[in-house]
């Protein structure tokens, strides 16, 4: 049965786009119950030879994300989301029917919920390395997977607040103003970035603090100062990433990637004084090196959905939201959503004229703006000719 787990990839504690939730959450009932509802649903798709959902169920390792999203309805209900990582071979074949596959899981839960004000707002499956492929091992240099450390959902709140994609700065204490900036400039992409010298509260125990944050890292960022090679510290915290497969970009800042880092093209052109530059192209390898991308999309549209001025508009629209190439019907409706229900958005010139053209290369449909409003060009004709008196 799949373990219930928090330090593997996954999701933090989010509020849904748009909403905000709380910080102090109620105490849940719900995500104690899910290792039972998915023994339950073993048992079920057994019967109903579903032998794909059930290699899901069982085989997943589990990754409760508290407070996903909230509705105001009927007193309060909170959304769940929860992560099944399962092995590659299983992921492939659901590959071509994974949207289907995790809401029917999430339905099934659901219909086995009774508790109030609760509920699974979203089922994702994720792939895990394959562990038979042997050709790292063969090289000679590669390095062992590390047991994953266990992270509780308080130090993963702690560490990483709310947002969906979790990235470690790893740098030289000599930078850390620079890198306070890129911390703020990644969280203007939605991102949250740990930046050890400045996250660990005083009275934490500071390296078991760094450790839990490379434990739940979705990936790492080598900053290669000049001096980046000196600290024993940054050496290890990289290895950590290599350990357990975890994206790692190197940016050149005065120093070339070394090691096993020299395998991979460390990005070039970065400067400190342009962080927000940086954490854009941290954004596109990101794009790039992710398992599964839905999450970087929804850090890109609670970044849109909360633009602070029509130039903050456009730079999001040009460098997050283009870089998707396909979205799903939802996920276009949730950003014209944001771009409608926000004025910096909505009013932005700019930003608008550059979503046109991404909002027709997803829905291959012309959009116009109404009344600052964007919309389908064929649903305003629609509108226009029922219009028309007889």
């Amino acid at each position: 049965m799949g373990k219930l787990c928090c330090g593997v990839p996954g999701r933090t504690a989010a509020a849904h786009v748009g909403g905000a939730l709380d910080v102090n959450l109620p105490r849940f009932e719900l995500p104690g119950m899910v290792d039972r509802y998915l023994a339950v649903l073993n048992r079920l798709y057994e019967r109903r030879d579903q032998s794909l959902l059930r290699e899901i169920v069982v085989n997943g390792v589990v990754s409760i994300h508290e407070g996903w999203d909230y509705d105001n309805w009927d007193g309060g209900t909170y959304g769940h989301a929860i992560t099944l990582t399962v092995p590659e071979d299983i992921f492939l074949r659901v590959f071509d029917n994974k949207d289907e596959c995790e809401r029917q899981i999430a339905e099934h839960i659901n219909k086995l919920v009774h508790t109030q004000n609760e509920h699974v707002a979203r089922v994702f499956v994720e792939v895990e390395p394959a562990q038979a492929d042997r050709w790292r091992e063969e090289t000679g240099v590669y390095r062992p997977r590390m047991a994953p450390l266990s992270v509780s959902a308080e130090a993963l709140k702690r560490i990483w607040g709310t947002e969906r994609v979790r990235v470690f700065l790893s740098h030289k204490s000599s930078v850390r103003q620079n890198v306070s900036r890129l911390k703020q400039s990644l969280a203007r992409c939605g991102i949250a970035a740990f930046v050890a010298h400045e996250d660990i509260e005083p009275t934490e125990e500071w390296q078991r603090e760094i450790e839990r944050a490379l434990f739940s890292m979705d990936a790492l960022v080598a900053l290669l100062t000049e001096d980046y090679h000196e600290s024993n510290w940054t050496d290890q915290e990289a290895g950590v990433a290599i350990g357990r497969g975890v994206p790692l970009i190197a940016v050149r800042l005065g120093l070339d990637p070394y090691g096993l880092m020299g395998r991979g093209q460390g990005l070039s052109g970065c400067v400190w004084e342009d962080t927000d530059n940086m954490a854009a192209r941290v954004f596109q390898v990101l794009h790039k090196r992710l398992a599964d991308n839905s999450r970087l999309f929804e850090c890109a549209l609670s970044a849109y959905a909360t633009s602070t001025s029509f130039a903050d508009s456009a730079w999001k629209v040009k460098q997050l939201l283009s870089i998707f190439d396909r979205l799903s019907e939802t996920q276009v409706a949730h950003i014209v959503d944001a771009c409608n229900t926000n004025n910096q958005n909505s009013h932005s010139f700019e930003g608008r004229d550059s979503l046109k053209p991404l909002l027709k290369k997803w829905t291959g449909r012309r959009w116009i703006v109404q009344v600052n409003s964007l919309m389908p060009a064929d649903q305003v004709n629609r509108t226009a000719d029922a219009e028309v008196p007889f």
